[in-house]
């Protein structure tokens, strides 16, 4: 296996040492990209929020910040993630303003119509069966509830050659701005709307809940 490959493996789930390493540097190397992501996101103090692959919790840390009499949900496929993002927001985890949980996007652990808001950052790419899981999205977002992609690679002629051989490699999807669009649309989200910095290959989808 490729130093490329094995690097993307652990994108996907990070583990061990490597993976600390790995989760370390993303938490480091996402913070701009995060920032530009949520830029444009509504976040009121009381909202409920899920963030989906949180990986080492930088962002659930962040978010939790924002919200004073709300609460933030980190999700991860990977054990070791869910122990290291613990790690890092174990002030509001006592505080009852943080709470992380190993799982899989295809069946989250929750009610209905649970949350105000659920980020994606960075991690689109490795679900299973997108679709199947942007419905279980829908399922758990409250209505008038927003969900946010974001994203340091789409497809596009740029970028082509690098994001080919990041799919080869890394066993991983990178959409268009359209086909999220259309993904997101077939399932019952509705005011989409899509930013992209081209000259990155960086991508923000956000839609919301209507029904």
């Amino acid at each position: 296996m490729s130093e490329i490959a094995r690097r993307l493996d652990q994108c996907r789930k990070p583990t061990g040492d490597v993976g600390k390493i790995v989760v370390e540097n993303m938490n480091e190397g996402h913070y701009n990209l995060t920032t530009w992501g949520l830029d444009k996101v509504d976040i009121n103090n009381n909202f409920v929020i899920l963030d989906v692959g949180c990986g080492g919790g930088k962002t659930v840390n962040r978010l939790a910040e924002k919200v004073e009499s709300g609460k933030v949900y980190g999700m991860d496929y990977s054990d070791d993630c869910v122990k290291w993002s613990i790690g890092l927001n174990r002030k509001y985890i006592d505080e009852n303003k943080v709470e992380i949980f190993q799982g899989t996007v295809e069946s989250i652990p929750f009610k209905n119509e649970k949350f105000d808001l659920i980020t994606a950052i960075e991690t689109v790419y490795f679900w299973p069966d997108i679709k199947d899981s942007f419905k279980e999205i829908k399922r758990i977002l409250k209505i008038g509830g927003t969900f946010v992609i974001i994203n340091e690679m789409y497809r596009s002629d740029k970028f082509k050659d690098r994001n080919e051989k990041f799919e080869e490699l890394g066993s991983m999807n990178i959409f268009s701005s359209n086909e999220l669009e259309i993904l997101l649309k077939d399932v019952g989200f509705e005011k989409i709307e899509t930013d992209l910095i081209e000259d990155k290959n960086w991508l923000r989808c956000m839609c919301k809940k209507s029904i």
